[in-house]
Order: C-alpha cells, then structure tokens, then sequence
C-alpha cells in the first residue's frame, strides 16, 4: 500500500470515520470450437491491493498504528498509518513540531496542489450523482518538514504540507503514464475482431458503417468477416468491404468458417476470396491477401492460392504441431484458445500462455506469424427449444484483464491479435450491445439488457502499450470498470429456466462485483454492492484489479483521484437474488451467467 493511496482516502474519509458501522470480516452448436488442445496449469492470482471496509484501517500498517473508527481521527494519522515501512519519514529528531499546523493535507505539484473536484462529464453506462465533499480542519500534532514541496513525477511523489514521504518506484500497480510525448506504434501489429456475418442478414450499408466507427474508435484494425454458406453471405461481404473502404483506416479480411465449408471446397473459397482480394479494404501483409478460418485443419491453401492466381496469406485456426506451421500454404496460424477449458469442459482454473507458447514455438520455427485470440467471456444457455442446445460457461470472471496482461508479456511475439468476438451474443462473449438489424436465435434471453461496451474502453490501454511495445497498459486518464452478472448463484429456477438446469461451471464463479481502476496517480475507491457494507480500497497508480462481495440490490462506485478527478455512479442493471426476467418476449425467469459492465470516467 503506497502513501498516495492513502491520502486520495483522506479526501472522502472525514465524513465516514465519525459513524459508527457493524463490522463485515449462433444461431448453431459449435461444439468442436472450445476444445482444449493442451494441458492446463493452475496458477492463484494475488490482487496488488487487500478489501477493508470502511470502519477498517489500512492492514499494511504496524499494529500499533491502529485507529478506532469510532474515535475522532485526524487526516494526518491516517495518512501517517498508512506509509509502509520502507517508505522514508523525517526522523522525530530531525522534524519540528507543531502545535498548530492543519490536518488539510494537499499533495504539491509545479502547478497546483492537487484537490477533489466534482466531475461532470455525462457517463453512458450508469446514473450520474454526486456527493458532498466535505473538509477537515482538525488541528493537530504532527511533524513538519523543512524539505520543499517537489513536482509529481511518475517514479514518485513528495507529500507536503505537515508530512513529508517520499516514495520511489512506480509500486507493484505499474503502468505507463502518459507524459506528453508521442507513443511509437507498431503499424504491423494489428487488431481484430470476429465479426459473425450469420446473424446479420438485415444489416444495411448504415448497419455496417456504425459497427466500423464504434470498432474504430477503441482502437480495432479491422474486421474478421466469419461466413458460413448462408445466401447473404455474399451480399454483406459486399458491404462490410463497402463500408470500410468509405470509413478509411479500416480493413477486412475472410475468415471461412469449416463447421459448413468443407476441406474439399476449395473452388468455392477461392471463388469467394477472388471478389475481395483486390479491393481497397482487404487486409494484406506483403501484398498478399490475409485470410484465416475457423478450424478446417489438412484444407489446402496452397491450392486456394493457385485458384485466386496470387499469393495469399493464410493463417487459419489449426492445432499447434510442426506440421502445421510447415504447411507451405500457410503463413501463420491463429489459436482460439481464449477460455480455459478441458475436453470442451468448464475448469476451476484460469487462462494460461501454455497454448499461446505452443504456437509460438512452432511458428517461430517455420518463421511464420501467429494470431492471439482475446476475449471476455463464454456464458451459452440454449434450451430444449432448439435443436442446438447448450449450456454451459468457462471461468471468465476477470479474464478481460488477466488476458491482456498476458498479451503484453508475450508482447512481439505476437503478431496479429483477434477479439472473440465483436457480436457472437449466444456465447455471451460480444463486444457490440444486443440491438441492431441482427436476427434472434433464441440468445435474446440472456443478451439483451446487459452492456459490454464498456470492456472496449478498457482494451485500449492494453492496444497502445502492445503496439507500441510496451509491457505495461498507457494509462491517459483515470477510470473505474466494473462488470458482474445480474444475479446471485443462489437463485433457483430450475422450473421457468429455458433449459430447465444451472450451466455446466456455475459451481466455479463466485458472487464478487470485479473493478479495474486504471490512474495515473492512485486513489480511493468505494463500492456499495446491495445491501452489503460499503467497501473501500486504496489503489495504486496503474492498473489495479479488486474483487468485491456481490450483494443484490442497487451497485454504486465511487471515485477519487490524485489528481483530483471525482466520480460517482450507479450501475443500470441491479443484481438479484431471483431470476433473470427477460426484457422481451413471454419468457419466464431464466438463469444468466452472462455479465453486465460499466464504467466512471474522472475528470
């Protein structure tokens, strides 16, 4: 636990401390899509930061520097409380005293001390309100130095003012931050997302020209356009290449999809392929026409080279062996190994690299590329209605974020990274919000209502550090995401539920609210899940993961920052402890493992 955490507390603090509170200690089964192809490894995740409720102290502090909460406290102890051990404090003998310094504690820049702010930028995702700051100007004993307030650097902060820390290093919540000089990008790593052409037969040129823009604007490449062998396939190919070419800076790219096409078809993808290949929105690399597949291992690409009368680039979804990536009509291969799973089965576990380094070992090896997949989460719960029931999840609780940590640590090894996907609504794992010109295979019940969107802003981070290099996500501004599902475990609705049981893993999530606040400075964060006790943590500058009991009720966060940024909001989606009553239809109440998300932006 670093100082400026604390002191980013100190600016809510006064106005809890005196309460006294209880303690609380598609449309189709896609089966062979999720198969595991290697063995897993258990690994534990350690959160950087610890939960404490808010009539609790810090816990990374001695045991003598203990507060009760019910006793009057002075901002100047708590931050004193809080320094770690290593942190340098002014000797007593060294540090004057004062018998009437302010407890205000300001932490001093080259510019201005750094306050609470009220923020007021209109946030989409939940119901803006704000909340009364209020000030403490308690008078106190504490030790003053002479030292002069320093600018905030990104390797440490000086506070002044009636104590003076000084704290080197970036902490364990490292990041980079943005320091006013242009990021270096990478212009060949590029970013994907699986775009599911089957669902979209009603898309128009407009449909497709928003779809472009929002995926442009979080920092996506291009498009990978999924096909199978439905009548408009052709027909929307035709406009997503449309529209990106009139959107600019946006790419397409093929990707067949061999649960419909068949390793003998070779004529009719070359015949597809040579529509496109030529026009301004195909991606290439080389001059060569990208195209990638799902499954379709032993197909012959080489042969689909010859028919398109050029060379092309393939880098289809095949398993990880030297044979493969010797393929000579290949020139890379992708993984779809997103979850963790085994024999297509939920794990108590989470998403490793093992698979991601068993392609790069062989790509490395034929000297060709390898294509990353990224994605959110897998909830399917297709009933008895249909002919391609399913029902099942893979652990994905704080997968988002895990994942993109590791795709930074595999950094240049990667070549290519594809999100999994953009609209795929039956697995839960979409990116794009239900609504639109989009056909309803049933995933209706458990897909609309719920926002996704806000995990797009949450990558782009994450796209800027890995294009640029970086092994940390570049943190621009300060946010708050938050997502969980919209009920607790404990609801039974076995006798209205569509298929009529809990999803195959549902024993292996937890009921947790899940945050990532992203700062440049730290701060503190509150979160009120339902009727629990408000939680409240400390988070370091960078990228900070926390873990939040879920409780049913209203979800409210709260934010303060360093550097001065102040946000409050209230998610648009409750968590209950009944079941999930879809927003359309005559349904009856389902369960919904699928998740909801949302954002705070300070300003």
């Amino acid at each position: 636990m670093r100082v400026f955490a604390a002191l980013s507390l100190l600016q809510v603090l006064p106005f809890v401390l005196g309460k006294k509170h209880g303690n609380s200690v598609e449309r189709r089964s896609r089966a062979m899509r999720h198969g595991d192809l290697a063995e897993r490894q258990f690994v534990e995740t350690i959160y950087v930061t610890e939960t404490i409720w808010i009539d609790a102290i810090p816990t990374e502090t001695s045991p003598s520097s203990s507060i009760d909460a019910g006793q009057p406290t002075t901002q100047i102890e708590v931050a004193a409380m809080a320094v770690p051990s290593g942190s340098i404090i002014p000797d007593e003998e060294e540090s004057a005293v004062s018998t009437s310094s302010s407890a205000a504690i300001g932490v001093q820049t080259n510019t201005a001390i750094y306050g609470l702010s009220q923020a007021t930028n209109p946030i989409d995702t939940f119901v803006s309100s704000s909340s009364d700051i209020i000030s403490d100007s308690t008078t106190t004993d504490a030790p003053i130095s002479s030292a002069s307030a320093s600018a905030v650097q990104p390797q440490g902060i000086t506070i002044s003012a009636g104590l003076n820390v000084t704290l080197g290093g970036s902490g364990s919540g490292s990041s980079n931050t943005s320091t006013g000089n242009p990021i270096k990008i990478n212009s060949e790593k590029k970013v994907f997302a699986h775009f599911m052409i089957g669902i979209v037969y009603a898309y128009t040129l407009e449909s497709w020209l928003e779809d472009i823009a929002l995926a442009k604007s979080k920092g996506i490449d291009g498009f990978a356009l999924n096909i199978g062998l439905d009548s408009y396939s052709q027909p929307q190919l035709d406009l997503a290449y449309k529209a990106a070419e009139q959107s600019g800076d946006f790419v397409c790219f093929i990707s067949f999809d061999f649960n419909w096409y068949t390793v003998d078809n070779v004529t009719g993808v070359s015949d597809m392929m040579k529509r496109y290949n030529d026009l301004p929105a195909q991606f290439k690399v080389d001059g060569k026409p990208f195209v990638s597949s799902f499954i379709g291992d032993g197909f012959d690409w080489a042969a689909v080279s010859q028919g398109c009368g050029q060379e092309i680039y393939a880098v289809p979804f095949w398993a990880p062996t030297q044979e493969n990536a010797d393929n000579k009509g290949l020139s890379g291969l992708f993984s779809w190994t997103a979850w963790a799973s085994k024999d297509n089965g939920p794990i108590d576990a989470p998403l490793t690299t093992i698979q991601d380094e068993a392609y790069i070992n062989v790509v490395t090896k034929a000297n060709k590329a390898y294509m990353a997949p990224v994605s959110t989460w897998f909830f399917t719960h297709f009933g008895k209605e249909v002919p391609y029931s399913k029902n099942w999840l893979f652990k994905s609780e704080n997968l988002w974020k895990e994942r993109w940590d590791q795709i930074l640590e595999l950094g240049d090894k990667l070549n290519f990274l594809e999100l999994v996907t953009w609209n795929d609504y039956g697995e839960s794992h979409n990116l794009r919000n239900w609504g639109g010109l989009h056909s309803d295979d049933g995933c209706s019940k458990w897909a609309e209502g719920l926002d996704h969107l806000p995990m797009l802003d949450l990558s782009i981070p994450y796209i800027k550090a890995w294009k640029s290099g970086a092994k940390t996500p570049i943190v621009e501004r300060d946010q708050v995401f938050y997502w969980y599902r919209p009920h607790l475990k404990s609801a039974e609705c076995d006798a209205s539920d569509n298929y009529g049981s809990k999803p195959d893993g549902w024993d292996i999530v937890s009921d947790s609210i899940f945050v990532t606040t992203m700062t440049k400075l730290g701060g503190t964060l509150k979160v009120t899940s339902g009727s629990n006790q408000p939680v409240m943590k400390l988070v370091e500058p960078g990228v900070q993961s926390i873990e939040v009991p879920m409780g049913a009720g209203k979800q409210v966060f709260e934010f303060s920052t360093l550097s001065g940024g102040y946000q409050k909001g209230e998610a648009t989606v409750d968590v209950s402890d009944q079941c999930w009553k879809p927003l359309t239809g005559n349904s009856t109440g389902i369960y919904n493992y699928n998740y909801h998300s949302g954002v705070l932006h300070c300003s």
